[in-house]
């Protein structure tokens, strides 16, 4: 997995990435789990690149994942839409946009990251407790059929 860079995201990104999370996201589709990644159009990322920070995953020049770190207050950082094509999913490749993230959340002197996620998943709140998050709270969704949760870690 050595040949998996890490960078952040520029407007030359958008095209690629947006494919990359339509493709990541499907599978959560299928769970029932849609989610807005899952439909992101080149604007839409343009968008999260201009006002956040984005970070790509790449692979023999071509942008296999992302993950959005915004700021949600002065000390909390907001992670979300992580997404990792299907082919390199269970690659390790989730596992480091997250780390990255929440490194650059560290030097620019964020304290905690927190993100939503559905509760009932069958797999996203046991990778992200994996990775030192825990549940503070609810989320509800009225424009969906399932609602999420809060999990926060502390960058401390």
């Amino acid at each position: 997995m050595s040949d998996v860079t890490l960078r952040e995201a520029t407007n030359d990104d958008v095209e690629a990435l947006a494919d990359a999370y339509r493709d990541a996201y499907a599978e959560n589709r299928e769970l029932g789990f849609p989610a807005k990644a899952g439909s992101a159009t080149a604007a839409d990322v343009a968008e999260w690149v201009r006002a956040d920070r984005v970070f790509v995953a790449e692979h023999d020049g071509q942008v296999i994942g992302g993950v959005r770190l915004e700021a949600a207050d002065d000390a909390t950082a907001t992670l979300s839409r992580l997404g990792v094509r299907e082919r390199w999913k269970g690659e390790g490749v989730g596992s480091r946009l997250l780390e990255h993230a929440e490194g650059a959340a560290r030097e620019a002197g964020y304290t905690t990251v927190q993100l939503t996620t559905p509760g009932e998943h069958p797999f996203l709140p046991e990778f992200y407790h994996a990775h030192g998050y825990e549940i503070t709270g609810d989320y509800p969704l009225s424009h969906r059929e399932y609602d999420e949760v809060v999990m926060e870690k502390s960058l401390d």
